[in-house]
């Protein structure tokens, strides 16, 4: 967990200066509540004590100038921790969605495609609600509690030793809730997983789903996977208000103490009225940013949960590794399949010691019942999937040491089931060759008879297709 915290804050590396920045602003911050109690004790003691009514226009400016200031830092330290908050989400988004792209096949043939959504697009924003908003609160209240330690025992060393007996009491309410907070935060996650997952698949099958009638059911699904999740929410909202409310109550314990030990002293003539004020004031900023640390332990412990699950994706090997060094040269097209076997799980062979070699020009027809491995066995040629004994070569080369590119160009596949992206038609037709020119897209399009139903259209090959070729 800790490790995977602190790999998200290295993304903070190539943005040196704004951390510095960011860190600076924050001290200025810290600082400028200070004031706030220094002036409360001179308005009690010295311009209210005293009579002193010229003295309220100094008052007056000190109190506005000082909240114009804080307004100004305000802003550049929250738009600065926002800059870095939204840039480390999209370097790692980023990051997410590359490594996705060089992910098996395998991969995807183990994850619903609605839950590898839900780390690309949920998870990471979860991430980003973290540093964009419980950064900037925490890292303020860390430096305000080490400085504001260190003024309450300037100002008066007895009300202080008593005002920070009671920090073991937050660390205690934290450690109890923590890992509460952290399971049913993963257990959350997991049951968006499946509510996301089955609303993708609905979707996409609709057309099943209408055919057969089954929109009740899949409504029902969906209701009982959100009313699970709804049911683990309020149970982690009711951990996080028990968790509070304990923390308040230690914040409201220290207070009582220190005023009423305070009250004695003023009593006594050991302390002013405006001293205890100013005391009272300073106690605010050791025991709130207490408690709101403490409080951020809930929405802490959620982040944590979508960091790991984040992690978890970028941490995934490939099961085919693009280590080949060699260019595959322009093929004749012999393909050998020498001693082949492969399974999609380790204890069960789908292809089982096959032996084949086909000859350039040879045109082969793969007959079986469905699922004895004629699919599979053509997907090894171009190495979505690696065997787990045997070679496949072509032109004797072994496809596994010689680069993907190289061997991919010059494979042509046609798909058993027809991908349209939401593109134009000509962007599509040009996918598997990004820098086809317009004749070269028109000729495609002719051998496959549809080149004339095309510029019929009113935009020809700028006709934007929708999803899967909806508005053809």
């Amino acid at each position: 967990m800790r490790s995977n915290l602190l790999r998200t804050f290295a993304y903070l590396r190539p943005y040196r200066f704004r951390v510095a920045l960011g860190v600076g602003l924050t001290l200025l911050m810290t600082l400028s509540n200070f004031p706030g109690p220094l002036i409360v004790q001179y308005f009690i003691d010295e311009v209210v004590g005293k009579a002193r009514w010229e003295q309220l226009y100094l008052v007056l400016i000190l109190i506005i100038g000082r909240h114009f200031i804080r307004g100004v830092l305000s802003y550049f330290l929250t738009y600065t921790i926002s800059y870095l908050g939204q840039r480390i989400i999209f370097d790692l988004r980023r990051a997410v969605f590359d490594h996705l792209q060089k992910l098996s096949l395998s991969f995807y043939d183990k994850k619903q495609t609605g839950k590898i959504m839900t780390r690309v697009i949920d998870d990471v924003s979860t991430v980003q609600s973290m540093i964009s908003g419980q950064f900037i609160t925490a890292f303020t209240d860390v430096i305000t509690l080490g400085v504001v330690v260190g003024m309450l025992f300037y100002k008066n060393w007895t009300l202080a030793l008593i005002s920070v007996t009671v920090i073991p009491f937050y660390l205690a309410n934290y450690r109890y809730f923590r890992t509460r907070l952290r399971a049913v935060s993963r257990r959350i996650r997991e049951s968006w997983d499946r509510v996301f997952a089955g609303v993708q698949e609905t979707i996409a099958g609709v057309f099943v789903v209408k055919t057969f009638a089954q929109e009740e059911r899949e409504a029902e699904t969906f209701r009982a996977g959100t009313w699970d999740t709804m049911h683990l929410s309020m149970e982690q909202n009711r951990t996080s208000i028990v968790f509070s409310a304990v923390a308040a109550s230690i914040s409201g314990l220290g207070t009582a103490l220190v005023l009423w030990y305070g009250g004695f002293e003023v009593i006594r003539g050991n302390l002013t009225t405006g001293q205890l004020m100013a005391f009272y004031w300073f106690l605010g900023f050791l025991y709130d940013p207490a408690v709101r640390l403490t409080e951020l332990n809930s929405t802490l412990q959620q982040s944590i949960v979508s960091i790991d699950r984040v992690f978890e994706v970028l941490d995934t090997k490939p099961d085919v590794e693009d280590e080949g060094t060699l260019v595959l040269p322009k093929i004749e097209g012999r393909v050998t399949f020498r001693n082949v076997c492969f399974g999609y799980s380790p204890d069960v062979f789908v292809l089982d010691r096959i032996n084949v070699e086909v000859e350039p020009g040879m045109m082969v027809a793969l007959v079986g019942h469905t699922g004895c491995g004629k699919t599979t066995l053509v997907n090894l040629i171009p190495r979505f999937y690696d065997p787990v004994i045997g070679t496949v070569l072509i032109d004797d080369y072994d496809i596994r040491e010689v680069t993907l590119d190289s061997l991919r160009a010059q494979i042509g596949i046609v798909l058993q089931e027809s991908i349209l992206f939401d593109e134009t038609i000509r962007n599509n037709i040009r996918y598997g060759k990004l820098d086809a020119t317009d004749d070269e897209i028109h000729a495609a399009a002719t051998i496959a008879n549809i080149h004339d139903y095309i510029v019929s259209l009113p935009d020809g090959y700028a006709t934007k297709i929708g999803d899967e070729g909806m508005t053809l």
